[in-house]
């Protein structure tokens, strides 16, 4: 869907979607991290649910404009963690699988929101859980690339070291040119047509 095909219901979809991403995203990568030692997004206020916490501006345009964002990065130190590379995967893939949990709970809802609310706001109620789904589904994808400010940005940026915060720059602007361009969404779709279906029925 290109900017052409934005209509009002469409981004009020998306930023009621967004709310949820961000808020389950951001908490689980920032409670995953402090569970294994690094005590710093308890310090960045970090361990709460509420997306107010969590919303990035950049990515959550992205969201709306394009199908496609994340949330506020979360400052993780590797050598904070227990296991560290090892515990620093696991912080990425609580977020993860924190947003494929959450895709399923949502399109398990489609079904009771059909049947027991009156059929406009069913209709409707069942159109934006079925699209916060896929949504929810999408992001999952796109935070394992190890690129910043993607969740899986964290693992380049434990390789890469702090003394090069070009990276991050470089690496954003390069997300944010194959959102725009609808790179990374042809990129994204053939993973997604695969495993939704596995995923939301299987």
């Amino acid at each position: 869907m290109g900017l052409s095909d934005l209509t009002l219901q469409v981004i009020v979809f998306r930023v009621l979607a967004l709310l949820i991403i961000v808020g389950v995203h951001g908490s689980l990568i920032a409670w995953t991290a402090a569970l294994l030692g690094d005590q710093g997004p308890r310090q960045d206020g970090r361990l709460t649910i509420n997306p107010g916490s969590h919303v990035d501006l950049l990515g959550g345009a992205s969201l709306i404009l394009f199908g496609l964002g994340w949330s506020k990065p979360v400052a993780v130190e590797a050598r904070n963690l227990r296991f560290r590379g090892a515990g620093l995967l696991v912080v990425i893939l609580a977020g993860f699988f924190g947003l494929i949990a959450t895709a399923i709970a949502l399109a398990a809802l489609i079904q009771p929101a059909l049947t027991s609310l009156p059929l406009t706001s069913g209709l409707a109620t069942a159109a934006f859980l079925r699209a916060a789904s896929g949504l929810a589904l999408s992001c999952a994808f796109l935070s394992l690339l190890p690129l910043p400010p993607l969740a899986g940005g964290l693992l380049l940026g434990a390789f890469a070291g702090s003394d090069r915060p070009w990276l991050k720059w470089v690496s954003a602007a390069v997300v944010i040119v194959l959102m725009a361009t609808g790179v990374m969404r042809q990129m994204l779709d053939p993973v997604a047509a695969v495993l939704t279906p596995f995923i939301l029925h299987g």
